[in-house]
């Protein structure tokens, strides 16, 4: 039934970019600068998983490239050091990748040499960053505008100090979870091209966004799986039946992809958790140290602190991979659906 399955892929962009005129728009006046060869705002861009926020930037910025003499970079930053966060951009930008062995220095000091035009980069999934020196490297570079997207912004930008918190927050945008009407115009799209002609109703796709609350990373999942489901079942259009079915499989899809996509250091908080069948946060943190030097034998990683340890959970609680109950000493973590594994074995014993 499905025509299209890149559609429903998460790296698509849509050719337009409905409901989010204001946001491209918010954009393009931060970007405008480059426009005259001269360094963009830096620009923070804060709200809930699956709105969108990476996908705008992403939007915003080709249609920037359009008409700007101008180079970018896209950084997938969760997890990366300050090297190698400044090697992603090398990587993007006009000229040959630095070797695998170059000391972090050498990097920062090619990237401002390499940076000659205006640039722009967005740092995806920014939230670990401030626990490095990476957003203060980029604040050096001449030229050089920083996207940075984050869930929560009060707490990303408590970690910074008050030069960067002035910068990012100058050209702030929240985006937030869509309208029913406003989702539904968007499923309508992706099914225009992604569908046959017919197969799914007006009256389907609202019951879908109100369902996945506005979130479009859920919707446009849910509308997938339920063509999934009615072409399993011999259906000649979508039904009520396969609409209603959709969720949890859409809901299953996302989080394994999103622990999928996750680095190693959260990948094993979850999975002590799930193996643990819920813990204390002291049982938790008493649990990595006990199998710490293990699991990150061989591996190029060294464990991290305690303190360290708090973002990844804040990240796989962003993510809906856990849940957390009570408050500071008194947490308790549990994963949101215990049959959610990774794809790789390590073998825990605790």
């Amino acid at each position: 039934m499905i025509t299209d399955s890149a559609v429903f892929e998460d790296e698509q962009l849509p050719r337009r970019l409905l409901h989010r005129e204001a946001a491209v728009d918010h954009l393009s006046r931060a970007w405008e600068p480059a426009l005259d060869g001269e360094q963009a705002h830096d620009v923070l861009i804060h709200g809930p998983s699956g709105v969108g926020k990476t996908s705008l930037a992403r939007f915003a910025l080709q249609k920037l490239t359009r008409h700007a003499d101008i180079h970018s970079a896209h950084v997938e930053s969760l997890g990366k050091s300050t090297a190698g966060v400044v090697r992603s951009i090398l990587h993007d930008l006009p000229g040959s990748d630095p070797a695998t062995n170059t000391p972090r220095e050498d990097l920062c000091i090619e990237l401002r040499e390499r940076v000659d035009q205006p640039t722009i980069v967005i740092l995806d999934e920014a939230d670990d960053l401030p626990a490095t020196d990476a957003l203060d490297r980029l604040a050096d570079v001449d030229g050089l505008s920083v996207v940075a997207i984050c869930h929560d912004k009060e707490q990303w930008l408590s970690q910074l100090d008050n030069q960067l918190r002035r910068r990012l927050l100058l050209k702030e945008l929240a985006l937030d979870r869509f309208g029913v009407n406003e989702l539904a115009d968007i499923l309508e799209a992706r099914a225009r091209r992604g569908l046959p002609s017919g197969v799914v109703t007006r009256e389907q796709l609202e019951e879908i966004a109100d369902e996945v609350a506005g979130v479009a990373r859920k919707g446009i999942q849910s509308l997938r799986q339920a063509a999934l489901l009615a072409e399993e079942r011999d259906h000649s259009e979508i039904g009520a039946d396969d609409v209603a079915d959709s969720y949890e499989r859409a809901q299953r899809y996302i989080l394994e992809q999103n622990l999928e996509s996750l680095p190693f250091h959260h990948q094993l908080l979850y999975e002590l958790i799930r193996v643990g069948s819920g813990l204390k946060a002291g049982e938790l943190h008493d649990r990595y140290e006990a199998v710490a030097e293990e699991v990150y034998h061989g591996r190029g990683l060294t464990p991290i602190s305690e303190r360290s340890r708090r973002l990844k959970l804040s990240k796989l609680e962003d993510y809906e991979l856990i849940e957390v109950e009570g408050e500071n000493r008194h947490r308790k973590y549990s994963v949101t659906e215990t049959d959610i594994e990774l794809s790789f074995s390590l073998n825990l014993i605790v």
